[in-house]
């Protein structure tokens, strides 16, 4: 694929490819390769073609770039050091809030909607923040009212903040409308446009990440559920996406490889909602609407959400092999799982070591 590009840009029609930095256009058949391959191993969806316009970012291998400091931070002056890039033979300076220890394995060049410009640096050290061990685990169930739902009961909201920027979005939105395309006012319009999109995302990840923390710093073991995202977006559309629960989990992925816990999806074909969490009863005539039932056997008022926490909890714990997947009438007086009120073995596996 990369003899072919070469072959294209000698010619007429693609001399503009001569202009980017050529590591820069390998990656891209890269990223076009994985696409092909995640395509036949994961069944994910045909890669489509896009516009140039559509590419906001551009990639540099480290090898091809200088960095060095040219200004240290002074009190009173400056809060954090000046360095100086130099790549594909550009120079750019900036405020560095983060001191780079390990090697640069690439660096990263994204525009957002409005124009402005960040600048991404990965290197080969991954930071581990020590935490103190809690002793506990929680399976959580993931839901549309309540964006989360312990086993112990505790619930976690998340504001939906799309529909707190909605009607002012439409507003501008007709606005950029009436606008002549490719005009100065349209290009303001625009940006008034993309800063509410940009602000939406902010506050959204502003409060995943807070989230993320506060649940790695209660818990030493978290267990979800291996939901179909794609499914729920067709039963309650955009209210699946302000949530953004695959965003959330893979935040929360991070957090956890870097405070040293555990998380764990169980199968999406787990009996989780249906069946009793204190005698084990299947409830076949449970719908989505029943916030609630009674189970008819050990005769327990269980709450919807918080009964499928209860056994998320419980078939990761067995999964993991820090517990017993059945359910015993014992479990009937507890409120989520710790070490100390259930028989759990959690202190002698490895995972709390």
């Amino acid at each position: 694929m990369s003899a072919h590009l070469t072959k294209l840009k000698k010619l007429e029609k693609y001399q503009h490819w001569n202009i980017p930095y050529a590591w820069s256009l390998q990656q891209v058949i890269r990223d076009l390769a994985r696409s092909y391959r995640e395509m036949k191993t994961l069944g994910r969806g045909r890669p489509r073609f896009k516009k140039a316009k559509h590419h906001r970012g551009i990639r540099f291998d480290g090898s091809q770039v200088e960095l060095h400091q040219i200004l240290p931070k002074q009190k009173g002056q400056r809060k954090y050091p000046v360095y100086e890039l130099i790549a594909g033979g550009m120079t750019y300076r900036f405020s560095m809030h983060r001191r780079i220890v390990g090697e640069i394995k690439r660096v990263t060049f994204t525009r957002d909607a409005i124009g402005e410009i960040y600048l991404t640096i990965s290197e080969d050290f991954v930071e581990s923040v020590p935490e103190p061990k809690t002793g506990k685990a929680e399976g959580f169930d993931i839901g549309i009212k309540d964006f989360l739902t312990g086993a112990n009961g505790e619930k976690y909201k998340s504001p939906m903040f799309y529909k707190q920027h909605e009607k002012k979005l439409a507003k501008e939105q007709r606005c950029l409308s009436r606008k002549v395309k490719g005009s100065n006012n349209y290009e303001r319009q625009r940006k008034v446009v993309g800063c509410l999109h940009i602000k939406t995302a902010n506050q959204r990840a502003e409060h995943h990440w807070k989230l993320a923390v506060r649940l790695c710093r209660s818990f030493d073991v978290m267990i979800f559920e291996n939901l179909n995202i794609a499914a729920m977006k067709k039963l309650w559309g955009k209210q699946v996406s302000d949530l953004s629960f695959s965003s959330f989990l893979t935040k929360l992925k991070h957090q956890t490889d870097k405070r040293n816990r555990i998380f764990y999806k169980i199968g999406r074909w787990v009996p989780t909602t249906k069946p009793c969490s204190v005698c084990g009863y299947k409830n076949k005539s449970l719908t989505l609407s029943d916030r609630q039932w009674m189970c008819p056997d050990c005769e327990t008022l269980l709450d919807r959400d918080h009964n499928a926490a209860v056994n998320i909890l419980r078939e990761g714990l067995a999964s993991l092999e820090l517990g017993d997947v059945r359910p015993t009438l014992v479990d009937k007086t507890l409120v989520g799982y710790t070490v100390e009120s259930t028989s759990l073995a959690l202190n002698s596996t490895s995972a709390f070591a």
